[in-house]
């Protein structure tokens, strides 16, 4: 009879995790990673106690590629974060040139057009609106209405660097938006959905090993402490003694 058993890559043994199953982080990234390190190194240490209260060995062996797992998918998400958050700085910088520049058109082109009622009363579509889109549209409409009708603003000597600006900011500011609005949406996006998959797929590991640590030495104090994590501790101890604090005041 033919074996067809067929391994599964610890990539799609972490996509099998329902969305309901995923975990949100507890602890930074890093020392997540950095404690499965160190808790691996103690189960390899104590493996002949933790064997003989039924954990697998296979257990063990799986944190270290867990681990780096989390490592790369952290890797990714921090570069997709860092440039959406690049894009967000950018666009906030460029949608204050956009609105500076917008105010300045409006006034030139009131006048250019004050002594034509039928193009002023074609303005006033641009002039009218809010927002960003608005705003957007708005560098584009100012710099075709330009084109369409420039006498007028040649007579008052219209400086056309002005327009030429806000049509390149009207594509520059589009194109930034769906970065910015990525940013906004972090939560769905795939690469940290994939990476918290990968730290609540080291998390269950890390968390059965602790819970076999802590049975196989429930009467040794300082073996317990190997089986917790030390970033938990001292977050808990900071928030007993500020509470002691505050109460003592």
């Amino acid at each position: 009879m033919t074996d067809t058993t067929v391994t599964k890559t610890i990539n799609e043994l972490v996509l099998e995790i329902s969305e309901d199953k995923i975990v949100s982080t507890t602890i930074p990234i890093a020392i997540a990673i950095g404690e499965a390190g160190v808790l691996h190194q103690y189960a390899l240490e104590d493996k002949e106690a933790l064997l003989a209260k039924g954990l697998s060995e296979d257990t063990i062996n799986e944190l270290a590629p867990r681990a780096k797992f989390l490592q790369e998918q952290q890797s990714v998400w921090t570069a997709v974060y860092e440039s959406a958050l690049t894009s967000t700085q950018e666009w906030e910088e460029k949608i204050e040139e956009a609105s500076l520049l917008q105010r300045e058109l409006k006034y030139d082109f009131q006048f250019a057009y004050r002594n034509h009622p039928d193009i002023l009363k074609k303005l006033q579509n641009i002039l009218d609106g809010n927002g960003h889109m608005d705003l957007i549209q708005d560098l584009s409409d100012y710099s075709a209405f330009a084109r369409q009708y420039p006498e007028p603003l040649k007579a008052i000597l219209f400086d056309t660097t002005k327009t030429d600006r806000s049509q390149q900011l009207a594509r520059e500011l589009f194109d930034l938006l769906n970065k910015v609005d990525g940013v906004k949406n972090s939560k769905n996006r795939p690469e940290k959905l994939m990476r918290d998959r990968a730290y609540t797929y080291l998390k269950q590991l890390v968390d059965e090993i602790r819970a076999y640590g802590k049975y196989a030495f429930w009467n040794d104090e300082e073996k317990q402490k190997r089986y917790s994590s030390e970033y938990g501790r001292k977050k808990h101890t900071k928030n007993d003694n500020e509470t002691e604090t505050v109460s003592s005041l």
